[in-house]
């Protein structure tokens, strides 16, 4: 049996295209080559789990469904899992913003690593962000030592007391560091963004 459809009894069939429409549902965020590809692993899991067997009844596909868990349970969080894999593997930017994006959607608890994993993304922005402003403007950001002997990350001049302690090598340094950041915390991803187990 190579599709659900092909099961022979109705019944049975109509279990199987009711579980078919809860994946259908959840793969409907997805870009349409993507949601294709996971539906039709959602469909082999099935089958491979009813061993091929086209005349299965009604009790046995609702056994076998039952067995495999409701898409809901496994199938966001592989999503999220894969994204974050393909994301490590490239580092692309883009890669990064949809493994948090699929991440977010899997549970409650990947959604607040999610939330944590996006403010130290945009603590990465900020500091080559930093650097770029002080390459434009030795006023615009700075490491600055102030009176009482405190150093502070200075952004705008709002330190024109203080002094700067790292001149214009704060722009390679600010930007070494972001870079080191990103890859850090983009390598981390698979290990933060995992997978579920769906098996009961």
């Amino acid at each position: 049996m190579e599709r659900l459809t092909e099961l022979e009894h109705e019944p049975a069939r109509a279990l199987a295209a009711e579980y078919m429409h809860e994946a259908d549902i959840l793969l409907g965020r997805l870009p349409r080559s993507l949601a294709r590809q996971y539906r039709r692993d959602v469909e082999l899991r099935v089958i491979e789990a009813l061993n091929g067997g086209r005349n299965a009844s009604a009790e046995t596909v609702a056994r076998t469904l039952d067995l495999v868990g409701p898409p809901g349970h496994y199938l966001p969080s592989e999503i999220a899992s894969q994204a974050a894999r393909r994301a490590a593997r490239t580092l692309n930017p883009r890669r990064v913003v949809e493994a948090l994006r699929y991440g977010a959607m899997s549970g409650v608890g990947t959604a607040t690593i999610v939330s944590v994993l996006g403010l130290l993304y945009a603590a990465v922005l900020f500091v080559i962000a930093a650097g770029a402003a002080r390459l434009i403007s030795p006023d615009a950001a700075g490491i600055y030592q102030l009176s009482t002997g405190g150093y502070v990350l200075g952004i705008g001049g709002n330190f024109p007391e203080a002094r700067d302690v790292l001149g214009i090598l704060f722009v390679p340094l600010s930007w070494a560091f972001g870079a080191g950041l990103y890859m850090a915390l983009t390598q981390l991803l698979p290990v933060l963004i995992r997978e579920r187990s769906h098996r009961r």
